[in-house]
Order: structure tokens, then C-alpha cells, then sequence
């Protein structure tokens, strides 16, 4: 059954003891991370535990999908059910992946619950095999809305006291971003500093609050370099007004291509990919690892070089004429999008 984002945890009490499968997917990531670390907290799962809990993360799903069916069929020694994390958020979902996963949950029992967590697919015969399940919970998490932030800056005031007229709050609501997991850290961090501080002024808290200029940026980048065409298209066209410069956006593809360049080349003459990215300086942050990897699987260095040639002359022509900036932009991010579109299908 599907369920809005609000009303998961309520339906996941209510329905423990029907439910197999929970599957959290969607655009808005950080969504996906809260509410997925809200079950493991409200289902008390200990992710540590090897005799109730088995992980499989995207890349060792490719390689070893057994592993899901196989842990279906294993029974937990000391909970009611096995809890089995199969994490999809950085990996390209095939349809031979939608097989594998659906023939799997092919097998009868209440013995396990299996907690999904992915990245934005669209709807298909797969999502609406969630959808139409009795025992299943799927739960899209669209990005979050600005009326939605609007009112937990204006509960915020409220509960310190505070009182703004609304074009104040519009302008810092346009600060924050899509992303919910971002969004809930910055509002942590305006409710401990309007704790700590009693005299505060507009600029105060509009200087404290991040742009997330380059979060939005980052979104674009790995949409476009994920092969998510639309995605990273619509994205770009909803952000750009908001921006400084795209100049910011180009760098930021360079920097992106020159870290996966470096990779490979240090990867040659059949040194281990893994090795290479957990030591590689400065250190990759870990919830990026795996995206990582599979981008250096979709690249090779004669694409890169072109690629970043591109860039180059990408940059010089939105210097030299920013009123065609937008619609050449636009152009890298298509193409570049489609090319990875289309060594996934190959």
C-alpha cells in the first residue's frame, strides 16, 4: 500500500505485524535517510546484529543478489523476524534488478521485513507491485515543499517569541533547500542559536542560515552525471533564477571529473577501484563512496578528457555572453546526461 511521507510511521505501528516489506524511495534523499533512520529507530533494529539483521548495500547486490533470497529463507535466532536492509540509493536500478528483487519476494512467510531505501525510479510495473501489496509499505518522499518550511521557520519564531512579517520569512525560506535532511539541520542549528541568543536581529539570522546554493548545485551534478535526464533538467530550470552564477555549477562539474579522472589513473596497471577510493587524499566522505564507485565504472579517461574539454569552453562562452548562459547549460546537462543513460542500458 502506498503512503504519504506524514503518515508512515503511524501505518508502521499500526501494521507491524502484516507488513514485510517497507520500501522509501524519491528524490528528496534526505527524506529517504530520516525516515529510514526513524524505523530502524522505532522497530529497534540493531544493525549490528549479524543474527537478526542482514545488510546489502547497491554494489554487492549487483554482484551477489542471492544474498536477498537468501536471507528471506534464513530465520532470525532471538527477534520475531529477520530485518533485511537492502540499500539501492546510489545504483542505477535495471529492470534485471526489479527481477531479481520481485522473484525473491516470490517466497511466502512472515518470518522477515525487508526495508528498502532508493533513489528516484519512476513508476512501473515495479513500484505498483509495492503499491498493490497488502503486506508492503511504499512511501514516495518528493522534496520538500516551501510552504512546508515556511511553517516550521514560523512555529520556530513562535515558540521563542519572535514575530516577523511574512516577507521576511518568504526570503530566509528561499534559503533552505529541497532536501529534508538538510532542511531539519539547519532549523536544529536556528533553534539552538535563538536558544543561546536573546537579542536577535534580521541580518543575524539571515547571515546563520547557509545558502544552499551549492547543494542545489551538487543535486543538479549527480542527476546529470546519475544519467537522470529529466531530473536533472527540471531540477536546473526550478534553481537557476535563485543562483549567483553557473559559473559555480560549471566548476563544480570539473571538480567532479577531475576526482573520478584521478581515480582511474591511479586505478591503472590493475590496481584495486575499492583500494584506491579508501585511500585516495582527501579522503572521499563515506555516504558518497559508492556513488563514487559507480561512476567510475560508467567513465572511462577518453570520455572525461572530452567531457572536461567541454566544460572548459562551456566556461568562455557563458563569460562572454550570460544571456545565452541558461540554454547552453542546459545543452551540457542533456547531453551529458544521455550519455550516461546510455552506457547504463549497454
Amino acid at each position: 500500500m502506498k503512503i504519504t511521507s506524514d503518515y508512515f510511521l503511524e501505518s508502521l505501528k499500526a501494521n507491524f505485524d502484516k507488513i514485510n516489506i517497507i520500501f522509501l524511495y524519491g528524490n528528496n534523499l534526505g527524506l529517504v535517510e530520516l525516515l529510514y533512520k526513524k524505523t530502524l529507530d522505532v522497530l529497534k533494529i540493531n544493525i549490528n546484529d549479524p543474527f537478526s539483521v542482514s545488510k546489502i548495500d547497491g554494489e554487492q547486490f549487483k554482484d551477489r543478489s542471492w544474498e536477498l533470497l537468501d536471507s528471506i529463507n534464513t530465520l532470525s535466532m532471538f527477534s520475531e523476524k529477520r530485518f533485511i536492509l537492502l540499500d539501492l540509493m546510489h545504483i542505477f536500478i535495471t529492470k534485471s534488478i526489479e527481477n531479481i528483487i520481485l522473484k525473491a519476494l516470490e517466497t511466502e512467510g512472515n518470518n522477515y521485513l525487508l526495508l528498502i531505501k532508493c533513489g528516484n525510479i519512476k513508476q512501473s510495473a515495479f513500484t505498483k507491485h509495492f503499491q498493490n501489496n497488502k503486506n508492503s509499505i511504499i512511501v514516495p518522499c518528493y522534496e520538500e515543499k516551501l510552504k512546508t518550511i515556511y511553517n516550521e521557520i514560523s512555529n520556530l519564531f513562535s515558540k521563542h517569541k519572535l514575530y516577523f512579517e511574512d516577507d521576511f520569512i518568504n526570503n530566509l525560506t528561499v534559503k533552505f533547500n529541497s532536501d529534508s535532511l538538510n532542511n531539519k539541520m539547519e532549523i536544529e542549528k536556528l533553534d539552538s542559536f535563538l536558544t543561546n541568543n536573546k537579542n536577535v536581529t534580521k541580518d543575524m539570522i539571515f547571515e546563520l542560515i547557509s545558502s544552499n546554493e551549492d547543494v542545489n548545485f551538487n543535486k543538479v551534478v549527480e542527476y546529470c552525471v546519475n544519467g537522470n535526464v529529466s531530473d536533472s533538467l527540471n531540477y536546473f530550470e526550478r534553481i537557476y533564477d535563485n543562483q549567483n552564477s553557473s559559473i559555480t555549477l560549471i566548476k563544480m562539474f570539473v571538480s567532479h571529473f577531475k576526482l573520478i579522472e584521478k581515480i582511474l589513473l591511479l586505478a591503472q596497471n590493475n590496481k584495486n577501484l575499492i583500494n584506491v577510493i579508501e585511500n585516495i587524499r582527501p579522503p572521499i566522505f563515506f555516504k558518497k563512496k559508492e556513488f563514487v564507485i559507480f561512476q567510475c565504472k560508467v567513465w572511462n579517461l577518453r570520455l572525461i578528457n572530452i567531457v572536461l574539454n567541454r566544460l572548459i569552453n562551456l566556461e568562455i562562452k557563458c563569460k562572454l555572453n550570460n544571456l545565452m548562459e541558461k540554454t547552453i547549460i542546459s545543452q551540457f546537462i542533456l547531453s551529458t546526461s544521455v550519455i550516461v543513460k546510455n552506457r547504463i542500458k549497454s
